[in-house]
């Protein structure tokens, strides 16, 4: 299969939001949010996470790129810049079910990182879930080193 990492373009939307809904289950928290207390505000926890992602596709579209196969998209990442402090940000990154296990990621992740070096950022950045397992083994051997863990909490009120 010939992978092939590109800019993101409007006609990409549905098919990453719909990657999106199918690849977050389990591994983020409005998924674990769900899990322990239903629905939150009213939507689903895919609804919740589309909604996050179609932010970044309509007001950072240039600092997304999917992965194609055969005219199909199959993944993609989302990275946002904080140029006063020159991080980027892996926000999102995700990857068809069908193509997991497949580099498909690796090959995301290193564009990401590509992308985020050629728009000035001196650093990158990027979190997890604990139990992640897939973003754990790829995180390292992408290049980033551990640096601390986060502690959620929530409670309805």
């Amino acid at each position: 299969m010939e992978v092939t990492i590109r800019k993101y373009s409007r006609q990409d939307r549905d098919a990453v939001l719909s990657i999106a809904g199918a690849s977050f289950e389990g591994v983020c928290l409005e998924h674990r949010m769900e899990q322990d207390f239903g629905r939150v505000g009213g939507a689903s926890w895919q609804d919740r996470k589309k909604k996050g992602i179609d932010y970044d596709l309509q007001r950072r579209s240039r600092d997304v790129l999917v992965a194609e196969a055969d005219g199909e998209v199959i993944g993609f990442v989302c990275t946002r810049l904080y140029r006063k402090r020159s991080i980027g940000h892996v926000a999102n990154l995700a990857v068809a079910p069908p193509y997991q296990g497949q580099g498909v990621g690796r090959r995301l992740m290193g564009a990401a990182v590509r992308h985020l070096r050629e728009r000035g950022m001196d650093y990158a950045r990027v979190e997890t879930l604990e139990d992640n397992e897939r973003a754990r083994n790829l995180y390292p051997s992408a290049g980033f080193k551990e640096i601390a863990r986060r502690v959620y909490y929530f409670r309805e009120l």
